[in-house]
């Protein structure tokens, strides 16, 4: 009589296949301000100091008395974002290796928060309602058309239309790796510096930055998604197919112009980790992320929205 033994499979400890959070560009968008406030003014000064004013002055006359600084403000509030996890006594004893259930827990925990705040401000800078400046592109005038559209009249006119508003040029532009993919590989924008027969990889971030006329290109990865709980998963670009130029420079000071800015809690840093052991039940921990933030949107003029920038 053959004798069985009972076999058990027993997990890889060293490998384990998850989609992580990458590529996300929100934080390295705007710069940082930390104040020990969670709500306050923004200060901004007015427009009258660029009115072109008649300052001659005849014999014995008098300078005419001008008023060129004129003074406004904007509120702040920095926001709380926390969520909480739970692991129980019967997750240390059941979870085994390559899993972990304190890390595994944390790790969703802040890939949600980090997620939130990457859609929230993607959302934002691709709504054609708060970035005024915009055009939208369709069919044949997309730059996914390589035959019929004009990447570089479009480009011109998000220049042109920043500059004309700010009197600054963008210094940065935004987009989506399927964007970024179709422009790289653009026969007009090759054409344009030159490498239409010797470029079969496509644009490098710095040749395509060249090309947008900024200083950075930030592309996006992050992916989320975005059905409903229960449902089949579909994975769907944060950042859309749209394509934005902004001034945002790297560090802030008074008379800055910039698109928007992060407002921090000083001492405070994003997706911080509490965790507390529990007693009911016992044996459990609670972990708790939180990040603390207020995305403000400083002078939507130092911005323009690409719209349905490809297919």
């Amino acid at each position: 009589m053959a004798q069985l033994k009972a076999q058990v499979d027993k997990l890889l400890t060293n490998v384990a296949i998850m989609q992580k959070v990458k590529g996300t560009v929100a934080e390295l968008i705007f710069p940082t301000i930390k104040t020990a406030q969670y709500s306050g003014l923004l200060g901004k000064y007015g427009k009258s100091h660029l009115r072109i004013e008649n300052s001659v002055k005849g014999g014995r006359g008098k300078y005419r008395r001008v008023e060129t600084i004129t003074r406004s403000t904007q509120q702040y509030l920095i926001e709380g974002h926390g969520l909480e996890g739970f692991v129980s006594k019967e997750d240390y004893a059941n979870v085994e290796s390559p899993f972990d259930a304190e890390r595994d827990e944390t790790l969703g925990l802040q890939s949600v928060l980090i997620l939130e705040k990457e859609k929230v401000l993607a959302d934002a800078l691709t709504s054609t309602s708060i970035i005024t400046q915009n055009v939208t592109l369709a069919g044949a005038t997309q730059l996914s058309a390589y035959t019929t559209s004009d990447p570089i009249g479009v480009f011109s006119a998000a220049r042109k239309a920043i500059m004309d508003a700010v009197g600054e040029v963008p210094n940065i532009a935004v987009m989506d790796y399927n964007v970024w993919d179709k422009l790289r590989y653009h026969p007009a924008i090759l054409s344009a510096l030159g490498f239409i027969q010797n470029r079969p990889g496509g644009l490098t971030e710095a040749e395509l930055a060249s090309a947008l006329g900024v200083q950075r290109v930030h592309i996006a990865q992050a992916r989320y998604n975005s059905a409903k709980e229960g449902q089949t998963d579909v994975m769907a670009p944060v950042w859309g197919k749209d394509l934005v130029f902004a001034v945002a420079p790297e560090t802030l000071s008074v008379g800055i112009q910039t698109l928007g800015m992060w407002v921090t809690p000083t001492g405070s840093s994003p997706r911080k980790v509490y965790k507390q052991s529990n007693f009911n039940p016992p044996g459990s921990t609670a972990i708790l992320v939180e990040d603390e933030y207020d995305s403000l949107l400083a002078d939507v003029n130092c911005g323009y929205l690409v719209k349905a920038a490809i297919a």
